[in-house]
């Protein structure tokens, strides 16, 4: 059976889309030409900062003595680039017993949500977009495979993690496959000169145990990198447990966490030769393997549910520069991705029923990048292939569902036209892509013979941005961008007894507008010694939105809301004061509306979606002595897709300190200081209060 589809979303893109663009480039030339005629003459420079203070990047705040990355071709020019992005350095999280959920969290128009402590599922969404929308990278190389999900950021070990960079809305072209909500690119330590290893180990709260080491040796045109890291954790915390009957009060007893060990150990291995300095070849390998016990949603003691993952990626990669006199640059890659996993649920305490799955993702992802770098424009153009074959595996049953295959190929041209001595970037790009599915396999009709259906589209998907910098610390940015995805395996099927699947799921198409500024300034006006101040307003209109919802037991499952739009407003600001205190805090508020046709969820709030988000940090620091406390507090989320269920205002305190002297360092944290309850999932506890002790030594 052959069902070719075409989507009306794609046969009028561009007339929607035109119009409205072109208004707003048209506005935002006219407001820079009018700037630059008033500016009488480029401000002074304002001195360099020293090597040990902060850095800005756009509407980052950086703190690291260098920038986390040099530049390489492919990696995305945040100097010319409209996105609003931030940038998490390594110094951020380093040494720290957090994972990447923890670490995104702290940022404007980012929720994360965990289903319990350190090791548990975590998923990332980027202004009230689903995880599923969210694309993460590693490297560039994608981590969401077609049996979906959402990226369980649990699972991306922050040990060798240079830099986590966050683009929120439009994608850059430097990525292939895009995302409604953003993307989340996570760049791994890169070969330096010289010779540098570390060593740490950390103990903490619920018998949480860390260790991880690190050596990079580079003596001249070759170079190998080496980074390992274990992490583990009874999660044995204490919380109110209410069996499953929250109307009751009387059966309500404080009960250890039970069945949510974990542990998970990771390997990244990288070898570099510099053939010349235009011509660059890596070799890249990355293992990760996790086994983790998943809780009872009523915490029963004879729970057993376990989840054990494994992931290899290996990535062969050259980089050639200056290909012509024409200043051509290019990359290209290759890599092939192995994800295994299997899930074992025999007292049938988490799922539907007893379960003994295995569930396999093979991907082979080939792609090259050429820019042509001018004075006047980046011209970027990316090819990128991908061939994935699922295989779940019933181990109970001697007749199993087939495999399922999805081919992808997305296109991508991008030029960022630089003007008025870059005071100006105009930056259009379109994205065409290609997707043909042949399924076969369904876990609501497991051991049934399955006729072969195969599923063909492609769309175009156009987008804009405009950045215009009238001064050297203030910048004007606004995009505009449309999107288009197809549900994955995992919400047409389901898997893991959490979720069960609808085949009748529809793409889900949308579009995604921003506006806002940026401000970076040093100065030492009444002993401030830097200022940033960025805001943004942002607006998503989505047909057709898949999201999840669950039953009285959690268990949930994939739907269509015929429209949805979400706006909103993100802001963050930072201060330096006396080159010894950082205050730093950002806010965030949407609103998350469902337009479904079904007139009781009309109006509601899309489930999962918080409405207002703080953050606030104050830091002092003087030499190698640091001290630290931070705020959180979201609060307008909603379990259900009728609004019924509400989840609990979070006001979380963390604080910590740490030393560092000659190479060692200890840094202590606590986490949730004033011990309160929250549930990111409905039924699924997070810790209180934990303390963790981290020790390293760095050459």
């Amino acid at each position: 059976m052959t069902n070719t589809k075409q989507s009306p979303f794609r046969q009028g893109v561009f007339q929607s889309f035109s119009p409205c663009l072109l208004t707003i480039i048209f506005l935002l030339m006219l407001a820079s030409l009018a700037l630059a005629q008033t500016a009488v003459s480029e401000e002074s420079q304002a001195p360099e900062p020293p090597l040990d203070s902060q850095y800005v990047l756009d509407d980052m705040v950086v703190t690291a003595q260098q920038l986390p990355d040099a530049y390489r071709t492919g990696d995305v020019d945040h100097a010319t680039t409209p996105a609003f992005f931030t940038v998490i350095p390594r110094d951020a999280f380093v040494g720290k017993m957090e994972n990447l959920a923890q670490v995104l969290q702290n940022e404007a128009g980012v929720q994360v949500r965990q289903s319990g402590g350190l090791g548990s599922f975590s998923t990332v969404s980027l202004r009230g977009s689903s995880s599923d929308q969210v694309m993460i990278y590693m490297d560039g190389i994608l981590l969401n495979d077609a049996s979906g999900g959402g990226v369980d950021l649990s699972n991306i070990s922050l040990a060798d993690v240079s830099s986590v960079n966050i683009y929120r809305g439009v994608t850059p072209a430097s990525f292939g496959k895009a995302g409604i909500g953003g993307v989340v690119n996570i760049k791994t330590l890169r070969a330096q000169k010289g010779t540098k290893y570390s060593v740490g180990a950390g103990y903490g709260s619920f018998d949480t145990k860390k260790a991880f080491g690190f050596v990079n040796h580079k003596p001249g045109k070759t170079d190998f990198l080496l980074s390992a890291d274990y992490l583990g954790s009874k999660n044995d915390f204490e919380f109110k447990n209410d069996q499953g009957t929250s109307w009751n009060k009387q059966d309500d007893q404080v009960e250890k966490r039970r069945n949510a060990d974990f542990y998970q150990s990771n390997v990244l291995a990288k070898a570099g030769w510099d053939a010349n300095p235009d011509l660059r070849f890596d070799l890249v390998n990355q293992y990760f393997f996790k086994d983790q016990n998943l809780p009872n949603w009523i915490n029963l003691d004879t729970a057993s549910t376990n989840l054990t993952t494994s992931r290899n990626i290996t990535t062969l990669r050259m980089g050639l520069d200056n290909l012509t006199s024409l200043g051509l640059n290019t990359v290209a890659s290759i890599s092939h991705s192995l994800k295994e996993e299997k899930y074992n649920d025999m007292e049938g305490s988490v799922g539907l029923g007893k379960q003994l799955n295995k569930y396999t993702t093979r991907r082979w992802t080939g792609d090259i990048y050429t820019e042509w770098v001018t004075d006047y424009n980046i011209l970027a153009a990316k090819v990128e292939y991908q061939q994935e074959n699922y295989e779940p595996k019933d181990l109970l049953q001697s007749d199993n569902p087939h495999d399922s295959n999805r081919h992808y190929v997305v296109s991508t041209l991008q030029d960022n036209v630089v003007l008025l001595s870059q005071r100006l970037v105009i930056s259009p790009a379109v994205r065409y892509v290609w997707l043909s599915d042949e399924l076969e396999s369904g876990a609501s009709v497991w051991g049934a013979d399955l006729e072969k259906s195969e599923r063909k589209d492609e769309y175009w998907m156009p987008q804009c941005g405009v950045k215009i910098k009238p001064w050297s610390w203030f910048t004007l940015k606004s995009n505009i961008a449309q999107y288009v995805r197809e549900p994955s395996f995992f919400e047409l099927f389901g898997d893991r007894g959490f979720f069960v699947g609808n085949e009748e799921l529809k793409a889900e198409n949308g579009t995604n507008f921003d506006v806002g500024f940026e401000i970076n300034h040093y100065t030492q006006w009444l002993l401030i010694n830097r200022i940033s101040f960025s805001g943004a307003y942002f607006k998503n209109d989505v047909e057709d939105l898949i999201t999840r919802v669950y039953d009285s037991r959690g268990v949930g499952k994939s739907v269509n809301i015929s429209e949805s739009e979400i706006t909103g407003m993100e802001s963050q600001a930072a201060v330096d004061l006396l080159r010894l205190f950082t205050l730093s805090g950002n806010i965030t508020w949407q609103d998350p509306v469902n337009k479904s046709e079904i007139s009781a969820f009309n109006g509601k709030r899309l489930p999962g979606r918080y409405e207002w988000a703080t953050t606030g940090k104050c830091e002092f620091h003087y030499r190698g002595f640091k001290i630290y406390g931070e705020y959180l507090y979201e609060a307008g989320t909603f379990y259900d897709t009728a609004n019924l269920v509400e989840a609990r205002e979070k006001r979380e305190l963390n604080a910590g300190a740490a030393y560092m002297f000659k190479g060692f360092s200890v840094e202590l944290e606590g986490k949730n200081l004033r011990d309160k309850k929250y549930e990111d999932f409905n039924g699924y506890p997070l810790p209180g209060t934990a303390y963790y002790l981290t020790v390293k030594f760095e050459s």
